[in-house]
């Protein structure tokens, strides 16, 4: 697609806004040569009214936020079949990363250049849309963790994060998961599974993104259970997270499949879901949706 003038929702409330201001984003936005049709800054109480309008313009859309609203964006506008491309603006940007859009300048140049239609999967766990991951233990008790401190200097709330989570590596270890893929079980005790829609890559570089995806189109699930038994293997793994190679680590397991449901012990979990936290009943019933989100990409060219 050449480039065209973009009508551009961006999530009043994201992180982002907050931290830059709406006339620094406007600034960076008319730098960037990008043609704008109109540009929203909408509260989050008026983002599914202001895309039922841009569903119904001609001109191609743009989203900014995090992960949270991109996934709850991308579960209305799949329905209109209307694609729309995404603008960081979160804490992770983890569907940012998989597109090589780390920042919100380097975006809005790709953009600028124009953008191609393409469809990529997604997950959905308890008919809940997830275009990245959804998860179990640590990462949602983490997300609330991160939330209840978000107000903490930077410096101090990192490390505390990181003993939070070992702490919590600790406590949980034996924790019981099944998940059953067919007919077969897989039975573990873990304190942390995330599935993800598509495999994340390797990591062996400090400069790259951890949780990269191979392929957004590779049409399965991939399931990493952690099982992690000592302090000393629980912060093994939390550094490979950290530095990379976190795929090599001895204890753990993936798994592959195009529907996963995952048994606990518990009536409900709590689940983060592209990083916003739900509880939701057990079993967990999580498939792959094939090609199922409408997505603008930066031609080839403008990447």
């Amino acid at each position: 697609m050449a480039a065209k003038a973009y009508n551009i929702l961006i999530n009043g409330k994201a992180g982002t806004v907050l931290n830059l201001g709406r006339d620094a984003i406007t600034a960076a936005i008319e730098s960037s040569g990008m043609g704008v049709a109109e540009l929203n800054f909408a509260e989050p109480e008026d983002i599914e009214a202001t895309l039922d309008r841009f569903a119904k313009s001609p001109h191609p859309l743009l989203v900014g936020g995090g992960d949270g609203t991109l996934r709850s964006c991308a579960e209305y506008l799949s329905k209109k079949n209307k694609a729309f491309g995404i603008l960081p603006f979160g804490t992770m940007n983890l569907l940012a990363r998989d597109l090589g859009m780390d920042t919100l300048d380097a975006a809005l140049k790709a953009y600028a250049n124009g953008a191609d239609e393409t469809r990529i999967d997604a997950g959905e766990v308890n008919g809940e849309l997830f275009l990245c991951c959804a998860s179990i233990g640590v990462m949602p008790e983490a997300s609330v963790f991160r939330e209840q401190h978000r107000t903490h200097n930077f410096l101090l709330m990192v490390p505390h994060l990181f003993w939070f989570v070992a702490d919590y590596f600790e406590r949980r270890k034996n924790e019981r998961i099944v998940l059953q893929i067919g007919k077969r079980l897989h039975r573990f005790r873990s304190p942390a599974v995330v599935v993800s829609a598509n495999r994340y890559a390797d990591t062996t570089r400090l400069d790259e993104s951890n949780f990269k995806r191979e392929d957004l189109q590779g049409g399965e699930l991939a399931a990493y259970i952690s099982s992690t038994k000592t302090r000393v293997s629980h912060l093994r793994f939390l550094a490979r997270l950290m530095v990379g190679n976190w795929k090599k680590d001895p204890d753990l397991t993936e798994l592959t499949a195009p529907e996963v449901t995952l048994w606990t012990r518990h009536r409900k979990e709590k689940v983060s879901i592209d990083g916003e936290v739900t509880d939701l009943k057990t079993p967990l019933e999580i498939k792959l949706k094939k090609r199922y989100v409408p997505l603008l990409i930066p031609t080839k060219e403008a990447a």
